[in-house]
């Protein structure tokens, strides 16, 4: 399967001369199954946003597996939520993108009685000024991400797209799969090869996972408000035994592709249209069913989560801290929620905490 050559393709657009500065922001969302009136600029977390969908279908050769996701939904309120840059946006989106689609068909925990879904995550740490990008997903399509400057402002590349590649720098891709059932997690670590985070993904697989893989992923930022207007993402897998012509059928498939995953989305184009189009003249007799299911931005933090934080605080810093600000405030990076903590309440915390933790 030498011939099936990584691929990776992203997509954004040029700042605005006369935008606000290190801002992306969405209006309402209409959420799925909601009245018609029912908007909410947060609600993106309860529910998967209308039109966000993930797509995976295998060919009836048995040979290829596709996938194709829309979330611009979920990256528009991931964005707005975090009060990312126009290129931090971009990074972010793909980011979580990657992940629903390397996570799209992992088996969840039910199925052997475990409350865990198998997941995975990726963290891309470049010596940008974005510094990090990180998401992670899960099978159910649950996901959360952020960037560690979400305000980083760069001028367009020298084609007038956002310049993701800048952002993110040179450095690493780790990606681990984690689950419930496994002694530990699996690892993969490969060096960023162009910072545009599709192509260095479709990198990790070829050469981590030893798996031939073409994706791409793209967020379409307006040029003029900044919002999120397109996200969206592809991923082809040859499977072991893959002929020569199926990887040919492929190959012309991807070629045939009119234009970037927001170009396909723009053009009213939905996962399950992107995974026909990838899959033409593979599936006729559609063997395999498609599995479809709704990602959703979902955030995990808690007050127990804080606790545990807490508790890994050594003493004296705790009360240092203390003495000059009068309380802990601890912050998710995913949702940006604040935990505030004071006085008998933040001993009572760091107590049971503690206590949880040696017994």
């Amino acid at each position: 399967m030498a011939r099936f050559s990584r691929a990776g393709v992203q997509d954004g657009v040029q700042r605005h001369a006369g935008a606000r500065s290190g801002r992306a922001c969405v209006g309402r969302l209409r959420m799925s199954g909601s009245p018609e009136d029912s908007y909410s600029d947060a609600a993106f977390m309860l529910a998967p946003v209308e039109g966000d969908e993930m797509v995976s279908m295998i060919t009836d050769n048995g040979e290829v597996s596709v996938r194709a996701v829309t979330a611009t939904g979920l990256v528009a309120g991931a964005a707005q939520m975090q009060a990312t840059s126009p290129v931090a946006s971009a990074a972010l989106g793909r980011t979580m993108i990657c992940s629903l689609m390397l996570a799209a068909g992992k088996k969840t925990g039910e199925m052997y009685g475990e409350v865990e879904q198998e997941s995975v995550q990726i963290d891309v740490r470049g010596d940008g000024p974005l510094k990090q990008s990180f998401a992670t997903a899960d099978g159910r399509g649950e996901v959360r991400g952020y960037v560690a400057q979400p305000f980083v402002d760069l001028p367009p590349n020298s084609i007038g797209k956002l310049d993701v590649a800048a952002a993110v720098g040179k450095g690493i891709i780790t990606v681990v799969r984690n689950n419930p059932l496994w002694k530990q997690p699996y690892s993969g670590i490969t060096q960023i090869v162009s910072g545009e985070i599709a192509v260095d993904m479709a990198h990790y697989l070829t050469e981590s996972e030893q798996t031939p893989s073409a994706l791409g992923a793209g967020v379409l930022v307006d040029s003029k408000d900044e919002n999120v207007i397109a996200s969206g993402g592809w991923l082809v897998q040859m499977l072991p035994g893959a002929t020569d012509e199926t990887i040919t059928q492929i190959e012309k498939n991807i070629g045939s592709l009119d234009g970037s995953p927001t170009d396909l989305i723009r053009s009213g184009k939905t996962a399950n249209d992107i995974c026909n189009l990838l899959s033409a003249g593979l599936r006729e007799g559609e063997i395999y069913p498609p599995t479809i299911i709704k990602p959703r931005f979902t955030c995990k933090c808690s007050m127990e989560k804080v606790y545990r934080t807490i508790a890994l605080l050594p003493r004296e810093e705790m009360d240092s801290v203390l003495e000059q600000e009068g309380k802990i405030e601890v912050k998710c990076e995913f949702c940006k929620r604040k935990y505030r903590l004071a006085g008998a309440e933040l001993e009572d915390a760091y107590k049971s905490a503690k206590s949880s933790e040696d017994s």
